[in-house]
């Protein structure tokens, strides 16, 4: 009977879900333990391994699994893996692209107006007793009129763009590749060569490219410099493209009005030690943008539909779903 690991550690209603979308004929297995050493250990006899959480997938692990014969990711994200090692021994990784785009959009949206109403501040102000509503109300802004910088416009960047147009906000985004013309003209999006130069402009700037050595850290003391005085910063692509740091200093300082993180340095945060926890223009979120019900269970069953067709051989129907190492 085939094993597929997943090699992280779910339980409760995630490891639920999952379970529920394996056909018979094959076993699923997650870790006990989250660590890199647990994963070494279950490696061993897994014909296919379902990657989701940090550990990563490396010359260790891989020299460990010699059964492996597929690695399915459970997102689009890929920074867990060894890429040259993994194309080395020619085993193929598969995505799905898109899958949790809508999802990760409405959270990113969810976070904008958060921070644009001081959602969280208030409810707090209002469980305490105080009751200031013109003083109140006057230190929330609107979306509408705003200018919004999306730092990638691909599957998420454009979901997110759909809904900023809808509510009148004016739209400039930044990529390796630009839209077809009519696609920026339906969303009424304007094409910014790069990103020190969308940063004088926007209100909002909006995080949704992938993390790569060439962009860690993109977001740091230098580019806080130029950024537009009073902008909000919105988070949900990778916590590593950003100094946390410098967004704390720029926060307290006023540079910046507010951010709203899904991601982060290091996850899960220490509040102890994790300065950005401390201020009340930031909302914090445990990296949930891409985790509705919906999307997770789609998530879980089409990395599962993957593997199988693998498992079958039916590599035609998966083909555009295989990852270019």
């Amino acid at each position: 009977m085939p094993k597929i690991l997943h090699t992280y550690r779910y339980t409760g209603r995630p490891w639920e879900i999952l379970q529920s979308v394996v056909p018979e004929g094959y076993t699923i297995k997650t870790l006990d333990e989250p660590t890199y050493e647990q994963l070494l250990k279950e490696v061993v006899d897994a014909d296919y391994l379902l990657v989701s959480g940090r550990l990563p997938i490396d010359k260790g692990v891989l020299d460990a699994a010699k059964n492996l014969k597929m690695i399915q990711r459970t997102g689009v994200g890929t920074e867990m893996l060894d890429k040259e090692e993994i194309k080395r021994r020619g085993i193929p990784v598969y995505v799905n692209a898109g899958v949790n785009a809508r999802s990760v959009a409405e959270h990113t949206f969810a976070l904008m107006m958060a921070c644009l109403k001081r959602i969280p501040a208030i409810d707090k102000q209002v469980r305490s007793g105080i009751w200031k509503k013109q003083e109140t109300g006057t230190s929330c802004f609107e979306l509408y009129g705003k200018t919004v910088g999306l730092v990638g416009m691909g599957a998420i960047g454009k979901q997110v763009a759909e809904y900023l147009h809808v509510f009148g906000a004016r739209i400039l985004y930044t990529d390796l590749y630009r839209l077809p013309l009519e696609q920026e003209e339906r969303l009424e999006a304007t094409y910014v060569p790069s990103f020190e130069e969308i940063l004088p402009q926007v209100d909002i700037l909006s995080f949704h490219c992938p993390l790569t050595s060439e962009n860690k850290e993109i977001l740091n003391e230098k580019t806080l410099s130029i950024i537009k005085s009073g902008a909000i910063i919105i988070n949900t692509a990778r916590g590593k493209l950003i100094d946390e740091v410098a967004l704390y200093l720029a926060l307290k300082e006023g540079k910046i009005h507010a951010a709203g993180l899904d991601v982060h340095y290091e996850e899960p945060i220490s509040i102890n030690i994790h300065p950005l926890s401390t201020l009340n223009n930031v909302i914090l979120t445990p990296h949930i943008g891409g985790l509705s019900f919906e999307t997770f269970h789609t998530m879980m069953k089409d990395a599962i539909e993957n593997i199988i067709m693998f498992d079958k051989r039916d590599f035609q129907s998966i083909e555009n779903k295989v990852l270019k190492l």
